[in-house]
């Protein structure tokens, strides 16, 4: 398959027109080519905390269709809202995971995301919280935040001002 036929079949993928069988798996050059961006930009999101790539037994970065979605949320905000890293970490942070997950107010006690954080629940987690053995990048909270436009339907959901 060519390279434009494979990246118009990522096309129709990310648009929903496709399926895919399995999981595509996508390399970080091809992933930082789809979004005309540098490699070391990608390792710099990853190293703020805001995308989890799966990593080969050779450390080799690789991205599913919603850690795609993610990164293009990502740029969204950066580009067309004018917000730094700072600011998307911050609103990454906002989710509130402990009701999205229905945690207990014992397991909340225990959870720095929850207590005081102002890295999302994937980066603030802790030995001691209830998520410590979880893999993140197959949690709900952080799948919830693969496309900008369910983080304000996330937060109407979930959030409790109350807390």
């Amino acid at each position: 398959m060519s390279l434009r036929g494979f990246l118009n079949m990522i096309h129709f993928i990310l648009k929903g027109e496709m399926k895919a069988k399995e999981p595509i798996l996508y390399p970080i050059g091809l992933v930082a080519k789809m979004f005309g961006i540098s490699v070391a930009t990608l390792r710099l999101y990853e190293s703020e905390g805001l995308i989890l790539p799966q990593k080969s037994q050779g450390q080799h970065r690789s991205f599913t269709e919603e850690d795609i979605k993610r990164i293009a949320c990502i740029r969204s905000m950066i580009t067309e809202k004018g917000l730094n890293l700072a600011g998307v970490r911050m609103v990454f942070s906002a989710l509130p995971c402990w009701n999205i997950k229905n945690c207990s107010q014992e397991e909340r006690a225990s959870c720095p995301a929850y207590l005081d954080s102002h890295d999302p629940c994937w980066v603030a987690k802790s030995a001691e919280s209830v998520c410590a053995t979880e893999d993140c990048s197959k949690c709900p909270v952080y799948l919830e935040l693969s496309e900008c436009h369910t983080i304000k339907h996330i937060l109407k959901k979930y959030w409790n001002p109350a807390e």
